[in-house]
């Protein structure tokens, strides 16, 4: 059940228009006899103009699919499906909960009065049978008999995936589930899904209720009776009926978003007599767009005058409402449009944006009427100033569009649609803003630097970025322009721009470093725009799982009998070795940089890393330290990233290059050998599976090759010429061996320091590929993925266990926890003198 294509109406004309022109393809739903297209009127009752005299025909275009699927249904679609995981959770792992509230619910309706119960529970019979043949009685009086027949059929798939259920559910589910989902004492017959709620739930969500109040509230009313009445009598359990309305209803949402909804948006015979209903008289309308949250149309009145009408439609308003809550819990309010729910009220906020920026003067396109078109739908009619798209700019122009957003500005007017698509310039050159939809009226001065960065950006792609930077110095004082810097991020642009940025990742930080050099201003500190992170929200979780791991060892270890016993008079040597692993990493950072740095701020630079690495996951905290000392060191963004990255590409290859070659020689002795499980074969075998199928399939190839070669091009310029200074290179892979080598002594003396006596080559082997699986950690640090993986491996190498974990936690304690109030104290002393 697919949705249908739009039909395609053959036009002709009415005696009034003429002959016709011959058949044109036009995509209405109109009925046979009611033609859409060039020459075809709108009714048979067709608008008269003002003075009363008969019109001609309109001219309608517009292409009208017959079903649509409506985002709306998706996102009701995911939610049911994770209130269906939840509640099979809740009856997995909170079965004690669920049999509590079922005894509660008994002892309540123990309360009701015997004659009451039995008459409620005939009137549920009564309503069970009634209420699926009133809907169908409606739908047959309403003509809607394929959506009758749809409902059906989706009932019955209802019933099939209810019953596959029950059977898989008694084959296969837990005790616990079983006990959350049937009652004690229920009879054999009892099942742990009710089929019928299942099949009215999925029946309704086809026919549909959400309109009509005295419908819904009937629906609500008699499945609230047959719910109580089947929990009396069959001793089904709450969580069980409740399932099964999901369960319905999930069915039902899935088959109609499938099939796709009826189409009840105005067409084009609806919105020209709604518009002549308020004296707008069309004598052609054809469609040119549908964006998120808006169909658009090219008119023209019977004076000849050019229009563009701008449909709002309810479930339009609703899908573009999705994305905005996303944005707006992310990121901060006044960077995010506001969720707007109600088509009323985004109607009422554009023509109010619109008469607002009217009235500062500003060349744009004018509202001109706001004309309801049924209960689902608005139209916004504006004037069409003839235009074309603003793509070679010239300095006048550029000036001119600084000027016009300037003076919207100065009135604490925001526009935030200033995309290059968006410009338009007429044909005597002047230049002409696009219609506002989405700005403010009463603007802060962050949505005002938002405003202009987003044109700013917009211009670049136009006409580059010294250009564009120069255009807005002429119009914007140094400091007005200065102030856009701190929040020139890419999370703050519309999603059309930050789709074109991806074509150009380093555009954000050229403008900003063009910006900061015609301006020769201190650019001020970058504004948090983001509320939450998706990597913060990853990282809270991976530390819940990590600490339940953790918690979880060492309750299964007496760690006070091995504390007891540990040889401290390594711990020195375990503190010593951290130590060195911080001179290493500065030594292997200014291996990689061809300009001179101070090696003792380097250093201090690594232990800021370290405190940077406490809060977020691992490398990505020490990646932004080493890339903001860099830059401070004077060093451009490109080259500090460079360098950088040259630097992890080193080390990732040293790292391998040593887990080889350890592994090798642990191999060599099956004393010293390392078992490896046999599911970490499973597990790379699969890893090579997915490797080959993303690589075999050209979008994911793309998007790999998109993502891994820029890095390399930017390294091997850099890699090449230090290969021409063979000093600079030796101390680049010399600082690299060390650092490996630091925290390969580190683990080794923590092993002896509880009397592991496990080999160097086998504690590198374990170390190296703890290490590895920590980088891949969501959490700061790697932290519970490095514990758990160290822990195994010296497992696995013969160190007892209690003594595995003591010495890592050792190993821990010296390497993670002990350098984080060094590097806080070196993190500081760093910025106070401007090096970080």
């Amino acid at each position: 059940m697919k949705p249908q294509r739009p039909r395609l109406e053959q036009a002709w004309a009415t005696p009034e228009a003429g002959p016709a022109a011959g058949p044109t393809q036009s995509g209405g739903t109109a009925e046979p006899g009611t033609p859409i297209g060039p020459g075809a009127a709108i009714g048979p009752d067709r608008p008269a103009e003002p003075g009363g005299t008969a019109t001609a025909a309109v001219e309608i275009i517009d292409v009208a699919p017959a079903r649509v699927r409506r985002s709306w249904d998706l996102v009701r679609l995911t939610g049911l499906v994770l209130a269906g995981l939840l509640l099979t959770g809740l009856g997995l792992i909170a079965s004690d909960t669920s049999r509590g509230a079922n005894d509660d619910l008994v002892r309540l309706l123990a309360h009701v009065p015997p004659l009451l119960v039995r008459m409620l529970r005939t009137l549920a019979a009564f309503g069970a049978l009634a209420v699926p043949l009133a809907f169908m009685a409606r739908e047959i009086v309403r003509g809607q008999t394929r959506r009758l027949i749809e409902a059906l059929v989706t009932g019955m798939i209802a019933i099939a995936v209810v019953a596959a259920l029950n059977q898989l559910i008694a084959a296969y589910a837990s005790e616990a589930l079983l006990a959350a989902l049937i009652r004690p004492g229920a009879e054999p017959a009892v099942r742990p899904l009710d089929t019928y709620l299942a099949a009215l739930l999925a029946f309704v969500a086809v026919v549909g209720v959400a309109q009509d109040p005295r419908w819904r509230a009937l629906l609500v009313a008699v499945t609230g009776l047959y719910v109580g009445s089947v929990f009396t009598a069959t001793k089904a359990s709450l969580l069980s009926l409740v399932l099964s309305l999901v369960i319905g209803a999930t069915v039902g949402i899935a088959v109609r978003y499938l099939a796709g909804s009826l189409n009840e948006r105005p067409d084009g015979r609806q919105i020209v007599a709604a518009l002549a209903g308020r004296g707008i008289v069309l004598r052609r309308l054809e469609r040119i767009a549908t964006t998120a949250e808006h169909r658009s149309y090219l008119g023209a009145d019977a004076q000849g005058r050019q229009l563009r009408v701008h449909m709002l439609d309810r479930d339009l308003i609703a899908s573009g409402a999705v994305y905005n809550a996303y944005r707006l819990v992310r990121i901060r309010t006044e960077v995010a449009p506001s969720p707007a729910l109600s088509l009323e009220r985004v109607a009422e906020h554009r023509s109010l944006l619109a008469m607002a920026a009217a009235a500062t003067g500003v060349a744009m396109p004018r509202l001109l009427a706001g004309v309801r078109c049924g209960p689902n739908a608005i139209a916004l009619v504006y004037d069409r100033v003839a235009g074309s798209p603003l793509t070679d700019p010239t300095d006048n122009q550029l000036d001119e569009l600084w000027a016009g957003v300037l003076k919207l500005h100065r009135n604490r007017i925001t526009h935030r649609g200033l995309r290059a698509a968006n410009l338009l310039v007429e044909p005597d050159g002047a230049v002409l803003l696009p219609i506002p939809q989405d700005g403010t009226v009463f603007a802060t001065d962050l949505r005002i630097n938002l405003d202009r960065v987003e044109l700013l950006i917009s211009i670049v792609g136009l006409v580059g970025v010294q250009r564009a930077v120069r255009s807005a110095r002429r119009v914007l004082t140094d400091d007005e322009l200065a102030a856009t810097v701190a929040v020139l991020q890419p999370i703050v642009l519309s999603r059309q721009t930050r789709e074109a940025l991806r074509e150009d990742p380093d555009l954000v930080e050229a403008v900003r470093e063009e910006i900061q050099g015609q301006t020769h201003q201190q650019p001020p500190e970058p504004v948090r725009m983001e509320r939450v992170r998706p990597r913060t929200i990853i990282s809270v979780v991976a530390v819940i799982v990590a600490g339940y791991l953790i918690v979880g060892q060492l309750g299964s270890v007496d760690l006070a009998t091995v504390l007891a016993d540990a040889r401290w008079q390594w711990l020195p040597l375990v503190v010593a070795a951290s130590a060195a692993s911080y001179l290493a990493a500065a030594l292997a950072l200014t291996g990689y940089v061809g300009e001179r740095l101070s090696y003792p701020r380097t250093v201090l630079a690594q232990l800021a890393a370290s405190f940077a690495g406490f809060v977020t996951p691992p490398a990505v905290g020490g990646l932004a330290v080493n890339l903001r000392y860099l830059r401070k060191s004077g060093l451009r963004t490109s080259g500090a990233a460079t360098s950088v990255g040259l630097a992890q590409l080193v080390n990732g290859v040293i790292h391998v290059v040593l887990l080889i070659a350890f592994a090798a020689a642990t191999g060599v002795s099956a004393r010293h050998s390392v078992p490896i499980p046999g599911w970490a074969f499973a597990v790379l075998g699969a890893l090579g599976v997915l490797i080959s199928v993303a690589l075999a399939v050209p979008a994911t190839r793309r998007w790999l090759l998109a993502r891994l070669l820029p890095p390399l091009h930017q390294a091997l310029p850099r890699l090449l010429s230090l290969l021409t200074s063979p000093v600079k290179l030796a101390e680049g892979l010399v600082g690299s061996l060390l650092l490996n080598a630091s925290y390969i002594a580190a683990l080794w003396f923590s092993v002896h320091a509880f009397d592991g006596g496990i080999a160097l080559a086998q504690v590198a082997v374990v170390y190296l590929a703890g290490s590895a699986i920590g980088s891949a950690a969501p959490t700061p640090g790697g932290l519970g993925a490095v514990e758990v993986a160290l822990a195994t491996g010296l497992a696995a190498a013969g160190m007892a266990s209690a003594a595995a974990i003591s010495a890592v936690l050792l190993f821990r304690l010296a390497t993670f926890w002990l350098p984080v109030p060094a590097g806080w104290l070196a993190m500081r002393w760093l910025q106070r003198r401007d090096a970080l």
